[in-house]
């Protein structure tokens, strides 16, 4: 046989070949709606296919974001960073950012699951006919998809807007742990320690004070003999009256009760007109005092709230 002869191997077809011809004769009798139909499918495998990659980035996206919220939450509660004045702040904002990160996570988990089922299910058909097919386009499968794009928008606005607020929350805080450290440094500020250190008497002068620095005029700087339990009077612009009790304890393990909080709404209101009866003491009160608090309407300033107040120059908030 010649060389130039081709072998019967030679010009044998390839299963390429065979493919290709088999496609050219199944598109020269499809119609048009068959055409149709068959994209239909494709489009709907590739929508899955798009849609299980997008919402697996996402889940994996807040999944690191989520590691590194409770990584920074973690460093606040041990003390690690020293940021004490902003440290509360600072750890709520995260709470609200890792409940939404979690509930973001868990929604790309199930939405892959969808997704991933519906492209096993455009897989089984590849066997049906294009005309079996067609007659029940747009399939069953086929709306959840839309569905899913539509939430998979939304959630990824959502996760933009939770970092966002987050960024936002802390920088905020940054500032307002400058100006507090600032106001620390500065004589202006009273610690703890120095407050332990009055007299009863002494104590309620710094508080005469700090209402003053708030902005409200004081009628009493201090109580005495027949003050029932109004140890600073003040009043405010907007028709505020004041009436402070002063709590000094020496030993930081000391507490206030409810017996306390009981004797003091006997005579805030009724003795002294107060429309904003309040409770100072540096160290803290018990659950049931602060239950008898709330239930009077009376305010509780404890040793977190004062040290804000005295050492880091926050304003009382009255409500």
């Amino acid at each position: 046989m010649s060389l130039l002869e081709p072998s019967a191997d030679a010009v044998r077809p390839s299963p390429e070949d065979a493919v290709r011809r088999l496609l050219e004769s199944a598109r020269e009798r499809a119609t048009s709606v068959d055409m149709e139909a068959a994209f239909a499918w494709v489009a709907e495998g590739r929508l899955a296919d798009d849609l299980v990659a997008d919402w697996r980035r996402l889940g994996e996206e807040a999944q690191a974001e989520l590691s590194r919220c409770w990584k920074g939450r973690g460093l606040l509660e041990d003390g690690t960073v020293d940021q004490d004045t902003v440290r509360y702040g600072r750890i709520a904002a995260a709470k609200i950012l890792r409940d939404e990160l979690h509930e973001l996570v868990s929604l790309a988990g199930k939405a892959v699951g969808w997704c991933e089922e519906v492209r096993e299910g455009v897989i089984k058909d590849i066997g049906r006919l294009v005309r079996e097919r067609r007659t029940e386009f747009p399939s069953a499968k086929a709306a959840p998809l839309g569905e899913l794009l539509e939430e998979l928008q939304r959630a990824r606005a959502r996760y933009v807007y939770s970092l966002e607020a987050y960024r936002r929350e802390l920088e905020e805080l940054s500032v307002e742990e400058r100006r507090r450290q600032d106001f620390r440094l500065s004589s202006a500020s009273t610690s703890l320690e120095e407050i332990r250190r009055l007299s009863s008497q002494g104590f309620e002068l710094p508080i005469a004070r700090l209402l003053e620095r708030d902005g409200y005029k004081v009628q009493r700087t201090h109580g005495g003999a027949g003050d029932r339990g109004a140890d600073v009077i003040a009043t405010g612009g907007n028709g505020e009256r004041i009436v402070v009790q002063c709590k000094l304890r020496r030993a930081p393990s000391a507490a206030i009760g409810a017996p306390d909080v009981q004797a003091f709404n006997g005579t805030a209101r009724p003795d002294h007109d107060a429309t904003h009866p309040i409770m100072v003491t540096n160290t803290r009160f018990t659950v049931h005092a602060e239950k008898a608090a709330a239930r009077y309407g009376i305010a509780l300033v404890d040793s977190t709230a004062l040290r804000a107040w005295a050492t880091f120059g926050k304003p009382l908030e009255l409500t």
